[in-house]
């Protein structure tokens, strides 16, 4: 059966359809633009001017930078050479604002009062930065500590352990330093098996110094009987010498006796 042929449309139709559909479009633009054009041209504004805003302020954190670097880099030279003056500029950096420069200039400032005596208030401004969650990690543990070795000799050993234990861990990179001072802290309060078992996982760690390994091992032989003798032996293997019995038993007594006190408070 044949198909009924379609009529063609009429170009004059198809003219006017167009027009009112332009005609149409043209009146929902203008609505829309009566209605939010005003809202619109103030947000790009205001995008605008704190775009702008944000430049400068990146402008002047960078100069601020700068200024506070080649500050600190002359303060660090005149204190090495007794400047007076240095000392005031690096408590201004103290004061200031500018991260990195600002949080090494309140660790110099500490070590300054340590260095003219005023252990108390050294170990205060040391704490400071170590509590500051703004600081970076690395300058908050050295802040720690210096802290604990100027309170060493006057604070409760188990105050020394509490702030040091986490920073004497193996996983730590200061668990070295720290784990010396916790261990002569338990020495100090008379937990030897305490002692003799941080020094025997010193003495077991390959991240140390083979030097810190060897005292610890001594140390650990030392304080801990013959279990921690037999572990510290055997955590020298790799070729540190030991001083498990004999001769190597009377040094390590006497270096147990040295450790059982850290070394005087003073700025680093």
């Amino acid at each position: 059966m044949a198909k009924t042929p379609t009529p063609a449309a009429d170009p004059q139709s198809q003219n006017f359809m167009r027009e009112v559909d332009e005609a149409y479009r043209s009146d929902l633009m203008h609505g829309f633009w009566t209605k939010y054009g005003r809202i619109l041209l103030v947000l790009i504004g205001l995008f605008l001017i704190a775009f702008a805003g944000f430049l400068w302020w990146q402008e002047q954190s960078v100069a601020a930078s700068a200024e506070q670097a080649e500050s600190f880099d002359s303060a660090i030279g005149g204190l090495d050479l007794g400047d007076a003056d240095a000392r005031d500029t690096i408590e201004t950096l103290a004061d200031g604002d500018v991260p990195g420069y600002s949080d090494l200039s309140r660790l110099i400032a500490a070590g300054l009062l340590a260095d003219d005596g005023s252990v108390e208030e050294a170990i205060a401004k040391y704490r400071e930065v170590a509590a500051d969650t703004a600081v970076v990690s690395p300058l908050r543990d050295l802040a720690t500590i210096r802290a604990a070795r100027l309170a060493f000799e006057n604070e409760a050993p188990r105050e020394i352990i509490a702030d040091l234990a986490p920073l004497a861990q193996p996983d730590s990179p200061w668990y070295g330093v720290a784990g010396e001072m916790v261990a002569a802290a338990y020495l100090k309060d008379g937990d030897e098996d305490a002692a003799a078992e941080l020094y025997a996982g010193m003495a077991a760690s390959n991240d140390l110094p083979p030097s810190l390994r060897q005292r610890a091992a001594q140390l650990a032989a030392a304080h801990g009987g013959q279990n921690s003798a037999m572990q510290a032996v055997e955590a020298q293997q790799d070729g540190a010498p030991t001083a498990a019995s004999g001769d190597g038993d009377a040094a390590a007594a006497d270096a147990g006796a040295g450790a059982a006190s850290a070394p005087k408070a003073g700025g680093e």
